[in-house]
C-alpha cells in the first residue's frame, strides 16, 4: 500500500514526540497509582494491626488475671475462696461472673457482678462443649456470647485435676475504647472469632449488613494468616472491595478492615483522569505543530512529483515554483534545469527513434512467424501481421498501448499466452492449434526478454508464434505409419507364435530334437518381437493419454519380490545375485499391473547391463507420503551425455550391445507420470547405474476419473 509523504511525515513526527511522552506519562501514572494503592493498603493494614494488638493485649490481661486468681485460691479453703473471688470481682468491674465447676459438671462456687442481672442458681455443665473441652483437653476454651444485649467473653480454664475455672468478662466497656470507626462512606472495621462470626464492629452499621461475613474471601484468608496482610480485590454485595486484616492469636480470630475499591482509589482515579487530559492536550499541540511543519516540507516535494509525472508523459513545458528559502528551493531549480536538458535531448532522439522503428516494423511484418512486443506492464508496443492473425485481431485494429491478454478474445488462446508469459522455466513453450477457414495451423508459442544491448536493461518481452504445422504433420504421418505397421505386425506374429507352440507340443505330429530346438528358437524370437510390438502400442496409448489407471492397494515389496522371482532365471546364465532391500512393508494406492511392469522393465534392464557374477539390488522405502523405490546394478554405468536421453523412445547407449528396443525406460517414465510420480537415473562411469522412482501413496480419483493426491 502506497503512503503519501505528508501523512508519513506527520506520523513520524508524532511517533518521535508523542510516543515517548505517552510512555513516560503512562509510567508515571502507573507509579502514582501504585503509590496511592500501596498507601491505602498500608493504612488499612496499620488500622487492622492496631485493633488486633489492643484486643490481644486485653485478652492476655484477662488470662493473666485468671491465672493470678486460680493461683491464689488453689492455696485456700472454700470459705476463703469465696471471699477472694468476691474481692477480685469488686476490684475488676469488667468481670461479670466467676465459677468453679467440678469435673462432673456441678457448679460448686459462683460469684456475680451485682450490676449484672444473672441466674443465681447453680448450673450443670456436663453437656456444655466448652466446659468439656477445657476438662478433657486440659486447655483453655473460649466463646463469645451476647446476653441481654451485652457482649461477653466466657473463658474456661482447667483448674487442678478436678475442677474447671469459668470466667465471664464483659467486653462492652473495652470495645467502646477500640478505634472501630467508619472509613469513608463504605468502609468499616470489625473483629471476628475463629469461626468467622463478628464479635465487634463499627457502630454506624447494623448487624444485618454483616450477614455471611464468614464467607468473605478476606475473612477466610485472615483466619489462616500468621501475620497482617491485605486483599486488593474481593466482592461483597456485588461491589468490589479492598481490605486488610491482622490475626488475634488470643482468640484465634482476626481484625478486619474493608472498604469499596472505587472509594478507596478515588483519588488515584482523579489523578489518572487529569494526567490523561494533560497528555491529550499535549498530543493536540504536537499534532498541530507536526501538521504545519510536514505541510511546509511536503508541499514542494509533491509539486516536484506532479511535474515529474508530466515530464514522464513527454510534456517538457512544465516547471516547478518553490518559494521556500532552503535546500528545497535549490532542488526545484536543479529539477527545472534537468527538464530543459531532457527536452533538448528528446528533440534530438525523436527522428532517430522513428527511423529505427520503421526499419524494425518492416522486418517484423515481412516474416511468416508471429511476433508481439510488450512492455513491462504487459501492454502491446508492436505486433506484426502474422501475430494478429494467430491471435484473432483485426489487421487495422489499434492495439498499441493496450493490455495483450485483454485483447485476446478466445479464452483458450488467452490462457496459453498467459501461461507462457508467467512461466519462469527456461525454453518453456506451448503448442497452439489455430483453425482457419479451410485448414488448421499449429504454432509454437514462447517468450523471450528484450534486452538493450549496451545497457543490459530489460525493455520488455517478445512473444513469438513459430509455425510448426509441417513438423506436426510429419510427426502425425510417422505415428500413423508406426501404429499401423505395428498393428499389422502383431496379428501375424501372434499367429506365428501360436502355430510354433502347437508344433513344439507336437499337436500336428512328432518332431525330432533338432527340429524342436529350432522351433524353440523361433518361439523365443517371436515372443521377443511380439513384446517389441506391444511396447510400441503401449507407448502410443500412453502418449495419447488413453492409459486407464485402476487403483487398488499394492504392497510394493511383494510386487518387487514376484518380479525378482520371475526374472531370476534370466540372471542365472551370468550368475547374477539379486538382493531385495525392503526393511518395512510399504502399501500404496496404485495400478498393481503397471507397478509390476515398472519393476519388470527396470530389473530386466539391470540384468542386461550387469556383469558376470554381478549384483542387482531392489530397494523399497518411503518418506512418509511417497513410495521411494530403486533398482541398482554394478555394471559399467551410464555416460553423462546419455543421462537425460535414456528415457526417450528408441534411445540406447552407443557401444553397449544389450539388445532391446529402447522403449522399456520410456514406458517406466510414462507409468511414473501417470501415477503423479517421477523417475530418474543416477550413475558414475564404472560403478553401475541406479534408477529411482517415487509414487504418492495416497492416490485418489475425482468424479471425472482424474488422479489426485489425498491430503
Amino acid at each position: 500500500m502506497r503512503i503519501r509523504l505528508f501523512p508519513k511525515l506527520v506520523a513520524v513526527m508524532l511517533a518521535v514526540s508523542v510516543v515517548p511522552i505517552a510512555l513516560l506519562g503512562y509510567r508515571l501514572i502507573s507509579i502514582g497509582q501504585l503509590g496511592a494503592t500501596t498507601a491505602r493498603l498500608e493504612l488499612h493494614i496499620g488500622m487492622a494491626d492496631a485493633i488486633a494488638r489492643e484486643f490481644e493485649t486485653y485478652m492476655v490481661g484477662v488470662n493473666d488475671r485468671a491465672a493470678f486468681v486460680m493461683g491464689a485460691i488453689s492455696k485456700m479453703d472454700w470459705e476463703n475462696k469465696q471471699t477472694l473471688l468476691t474481692s477480685f470481682m469488686d476490684a475488676n468491674g469488667d468481670i461479670n461472673e466467676i465459677s468453679m465447676i467440678s469435673n462432673s459438671g456441678k457448679e460448686l462456687v459462683k460469684v456475680f457482678n451485682p450490676s449484672v442481672k444473672a441466674d443465681l442458681s447453680f448450673r450443670d455443665y456436663i453437656k456444655d462443649r466448652k466446659f468439656l473441652g477445657a476438662r478433657d483437653e486440659k486447655t483453655r476454651t473460649l466463646e463469645f456470647q451476647t446476653v441481654n444485649g451485652k457482649n461477653n467473653a466466657v473463658l474456661y480454664y482447667p483448674f487442678g485435676r478436678n475442677f474447671v475455672f469459668k470466667l465471664a468478662v464483659g467486653l462492652d466497656k473495652f470495645l467502646s475504647t477500640l478505634n472501630l470507626k467508619k472509613i469513608g462512606d463504605t468502609g468499616y472495621s470489625l473483629i471476628v472469632d475463629k469461626n468467622g462470626e463478628p464479635i465487634a464492629y463499627t457502630r454506624d452499621i447494623g448487624r444485618g449488613e454483616l450477614g455471611g461475613v464468614k464467607k468473605w474471601p478476606i475473612v477466610e484468608e485472615a483466619l489462616k494468616a500468621l501475620s497482617a496482610g491485605a486483599s486488593e480485590s474481593f466482592y461483597f454485595g456485588g461491589v468490589e472491595q479492598i481490605g486488610a486484616y491482622a490475626p488475634i492469636p488470643a482468640i484465634a480470630g482476626a481484625a478486619i478492615i474493608k472498604q469499596s475499591k472505587e472509594e478507596a482509589y478515588r483519588s488515584a482515579a482523579f489523578m489518572r483522569r487529569d494526567a490523561v487530559k494533560i497528555m491529550l492536550l499535549f498530543v493536540a499541540v504536537v499534532f498541530a505543530a507536526a501538521f504545519f511543519l510536514s505541510r511546509q516540507l511536503s508541499r514542494p516535494i509533491i509539486e516536484i512529483t506532479r511535474v515529474a509525472e508530466k515530464v514522464a508523459e513527454g510534456d517538457f513545458s512544465r516547471t516547478v515554483d518553490v518559494r521556500s528559502r532552503d535546500e528545497l528551493k535549490d532542488l526545484g531549480e536543479t529539477f527545472n534545469k534537468m527538464v530543459r536538458q531532457l527536452k533538448t535531448y528528446s528533440d534530438m532522439q525523436v527522428d532517430r527513434i522513428i527511423r529505427e522503428q520503421k526499419n524494425t516494423e518492416a522486418i517484423l511484418f515481412s516474416t511468416e512467424d508471429g511476433f508481439v512486443m510488450i512492455d513491462g506492464s504487459g501492454c502491446v508496443q508492436l505486433a506484426n501481421r502474422k501475430a494478429r492473425s494467430v491471435l484473432g485481431l483485426a489487421p487495422e485494429a489499434a492495439i498499441e498501448g493496450k493490455d495483450l491478454l485483454e485483447l485476446i478474445g478466445e479464452p483458450g488462446m488467452r490462457n496459453i499466452v498467459a501461461e507462457v508469459l508467467s512461466s519462469r522455466k527456461e525454453d518453456f513453450f506451448r503448442d497452439i492449434e489455430v483453425a482457419l477457414e479451410h485448414s488448421k495451423r499449429f504454432f509454437k508459442c514462447f517468450s523471450a526478454p528484450i534486452i538493450a544491448p549496451e545497457q543490459d536493461v530489460r525493455l520488455g518481452t517478445l512473444v513469438a508464434f513459430y509455425d510448426i504445422t509441417l513438423a506436426k504433420e510429419l510427426e502425425r504421418i510417422k505415428d500413423e505409419f508406426l501404429h499401423s505397421i505395428t498393428h499389422d505386425l502383431r496379428n501375424p506374429m501372434g499367429a506365428i507364435k501360436g502355430f510354433v507352440e502347437f508344433m513344439i507340443k507336437e499337436v500336428p505330429g512328432p518332431v525330432n530334437e533338432a527340429q524342436k530346438k529350432m522351433l524353440v528358437s523361433i518361439d523365443r524370437a517371436a515372443f521377443r518381437l511380439l513384446g517389441m510390438i506391444n511396447n510400441i502400442l503401449d507407448i502410443a496409448k500412453m502418449e495419447a493419454g488413453k492409459m486407464e489407471i485402476k487403483l487398488a492397494p499394492v504392497n510394493a515389496a511383494e510386487a518387487a519380490k514376484r518380479v525378482v522371482e520371475l526374472l531370476e532365471s534370466l540372471g542365472q546364465r551370468k550368475r547374477i545375485k539379486f538382493v531385495l532391500d525392503a526393511p518395512v512393508p510399504v502399501t500404496l494406492e496404485a495400478d498393481a499391473g503397471l507397478i509390476e511392469r515398472m519393476f519388470t522393465n527396470l530389473i530386466g534392464n539391470a540384468v542386461k547391463f550387469a556383469p558376470e557374477n554381478g549384483v542387482i539390488t531392489v530397494g523399497i522405502g518411503e518418506d512418509g507420503e511417497n513410495l521411494i523405490a530403486f533398482v541398482a546394478d554394478n555394471g559399467d554405468g551410464i555416460p553423462l551425455e546419455y543421462m537425460n536421453k535414456v528415457f526417450e523412445k528408441f534411445e540406447q547407449v552407443k557401444g553397449q550391445k544389450a539388445g532391446g528396443t529402447g522403449l522399456g525406460l520410456t514406458i517406466c517414465k510414462h507409468i511414473a507420470a501417470a501415477h503423479l510420480g517421477r523417475i530418474w537415473a543416477e550413475s558414475e562411469p564404472g560403478k553401475g547405474a541406479k534408477f529411482i522412482f517415487t509414487v504418492p501413496k495416497k492416490l485418489k480419483k475425482d468424479e471425472a476419473g482424474k488422479l489426485f493426491v489425498a491430503v
